[in-house]
């Protein structure tokens, strides 16, 4: 992903012609030079505080309205489809088992006769596609037909269905070279992409197709009903995809609740604007952020706690604590990382990104199955935009998307929304049934009310909710409240709590290690070693997550004369990081 076009929105042209067949033809053209990162006349880093109801279909996305696609050669395919309609109490006449090939990569003549034109008949014959069928073909062999309606709000592709196309190289030489940049000049893509495209005709499969759909926020219906957006509901394995659609019910049940981390540090400005207008609109919707700008990803030694929102860019695959087997999302949670391969082995639980996210327990993400080059992957500071203005997953991640015909996919339940449950919501549901997340909320709302210049109001609800349950980030966020006010003693006192906490979580080792930074910043320096202590000893910690704390935990005993824990530290250290043998390389 090093070559970065800037590209013009071009307007879509969609051309009705009426002939003996009745056909439309939908001409989306490939995008000309120079494009602003977002739409033009656009303000794409206002986010409201409130989430007024909204969405991009015209009476908001229906299970009724969603089509589910399996493949008949998987029985897991069919059963994960089961699952989802159960789950989302969609319509069981909705399903369509297609007798696709039973592979992750597939040719354009595969695709073409095994998979789309197969749905382009059935979804027209079931009145999903309003049309008139014709027995002609475009030169690619597709079916040709005369659109004037969809009815879908969203095409949900299951396990078991292929991922790719791969480029035909012989198709390519039937298509003029005519296009601005010859990276773009090819006809790999992602299924899902071309399957948005069910409802047009005419549209190319070299280069790539404007989505008309892109940084529109109430689209009116005819241009709603030149796509047919696509889900993904796929992964590593069954399992780990029903883990996928159980975290965004439990997440939109509960209203997502947690932290944001934006993991910045990447090779061009176009990526790192999106990311500094995304970590806004969360911190307006009342998140705790934590904003890492090294080139580095988010390592051991920054907290990780509750990772509710990760936007982050550009490495191949995971590291630090995401990393880590053991680690979980809470539900719910939005995890993106934009890199050219991001999605490019959705079933793997170890390479590129999709796939470990997804056995980690996300609840939505996107990513790329071939290079799409920056501008043409999806928009995070828009995909942000759309979700804090209510859409759904699925919606905003088409609001956010510029390229069709091309290169990415949205993986995840595109029915979910991450917040349909207002934080008094949350903070009612937490008196009544509280969970583990449920001190977020708290820490949630604390910041809406120091936003809207509240600080008493916010110590006082954090203090309450702290007396009820304490917990550690609750801990932290009154000792950060406390010295705003220019209270650093009561400070301390609040985070004095913290060094009882036995045993500690092992997902809460690196906030527990902040607290020790904070308490040693703001003059409790005995506080500090001893929570730096607890983190040190704590059974099953990472080596990496020890090595990131131990110098500071060092230097500090040093500077403070404490030789009962250097001594200790010092030689625990030597045993993590022994000195190279003799004409070995250190």
């Amino acid at each position: 992903m090093t070559w970065t076009p800037r590209r013009d929105v071009t307007t879509v042209v969609v051309v009705a012609v009426l002939m003996t067949v009745a056909m439309a033809v939908f001409g989306m053209e490939v995008k000309a030079a120079n494009a602003p990162v977002g739409p033009a006349g656009s303000d794409t880093t206002a986010a409201p505080k409130a989430t007024p109801a909204f969405s991009m279909s015209r009476s908001g996305p229906s299970p009724e309205r969603v089509v589910v696609v399996a493949n008949s050669r998987d029985p897991d395919s069919e059963a994960i489809a089961r699952y989802y309609i159960r789950k989302r109490n969609i319509p069981e006449t909705n399903l369509i088992l297609m007798d696709a090939p039973d592979v992750t990569d597939v040719t354009w003549p595969e695709f073409v006769d095994k998979i789309f034109n197969p749905l382009r008949e059935r979804l027209t014959k079931d009145g999903w596609l309003q049309a008139y069928p014709t027995d002609l073909k475009d030169a690619d062999g597709r079916l040709r037909y005369g659109f004037f309606g969809n009815r879908i709000d969203f095409l949900v592709v299951c396990y078991g269905m292929p991922i790719r196309i791969l480029n035909d190289p012989a198709r390519l030489t039937a298509t003029p070279l005519t296009l601005d940049h010859k990276e773009l000049y090819t006809n790999q893509a992602a299924v899902d992409s071309e399957l948005a495209l069910l409802a047009a005709s005419n549209t190319p499969t070299t280069g790539l197709v404007n989505n008309p759909l892109f940084g529109k926020m109430n689209p009116d219906d005819f241009t709603r009903e030149l796509v047919v957006k696509v889900a993904r509901l796929d992964g590593p394995s069954p399992e780990a995809v029903r883990g996928l659609i159980d975290s965004a019910l439990v997440g939109e049940a509960h209203g997502l609740q947690g932290r944001a981390y934006i993991d910045m540090g990447g090779p061009h400005q176009e990526g790192e604007d999106w990311l500094k207008a995304a970590s806004a609109t969360v911190r307006r919707l009342g998140f705790d952020v934590t904003e890492d700008h090294n080139k580095e990803l988010i390592g051991w030694g920054t907290r990780f706690d509750a990772p509710a929102i990760y936007l982050g860019w550009y490495a191949g695959q995971p590291s630090g604590p995401i990393s880590d087997a053991q680690f979980r999302f809470p539900p719910g949670a939005i995890a993106v990382h934009i890199h050219s391969f991001s999605g490019d082995a959705i079933r793997k639980a170890d390479a590129r990104w999709v796939g470990p996210l997804v056995v980690r327990g996300v609840a939505a993400t996107v990513g790329n199955v071939f290079e799409p080059y920056l501008s043409f992957t999806h928009h995070l500071d828009l995909l942000m935009d759309g979700l804090a203005h209510g859409m759904t997953t699925g919606e905003a991640a088409y609001y956010s998307l510029p390229a069709l015909s091309w290169m990415e996919v949205f993986i995840g339940d595109p029915l979910y929304r991450p917040f349909a449950v207002s934080v008094p919501e949350q903070l009612d549901q937490a008196a009544r049934t509280p969970t583990v997340e449920s001190p977020y909320a708290v820490i949630r709302e604390m910041h809406l009310l120091e936003d809207q210049s509240h600080p008493a109001d916010a110590l006082a609800l954090g203090e309450k909710s702290f007396a009820q349950k304490p917990d550690l980030a609750l801990a932290l966020a009154l000792a950060q409240n406390e010295h705003g006010q220019d209270h650093d003693a009561d400070a301390l006192k609040q985070l004095a709590w913290c060094a009882t906490v036995d045993p500690v979580p092992r997902g809460d080792l690196g906030l527990l290690g902040e607290i020790a930074r904070w308490a040693a910043a703001h003059g409790g320096k005995a506080l500090a070693l001893e929570l730096y202590a607890k983190v040190l000893s704590a059974p099953g910690a990472n080596p990496d997550l020890l090595n990131a704390f131990l110098p500071e935990a060092l230097n500090l005993a040093r500077t403070s004369g404490d030789e009962g824990h250097r001594g200790p530290w010092q030689k625990q250290y030597d045993l993590l990081n022994p000195a190279p043998k003799a004409g070995e390389k250190p």
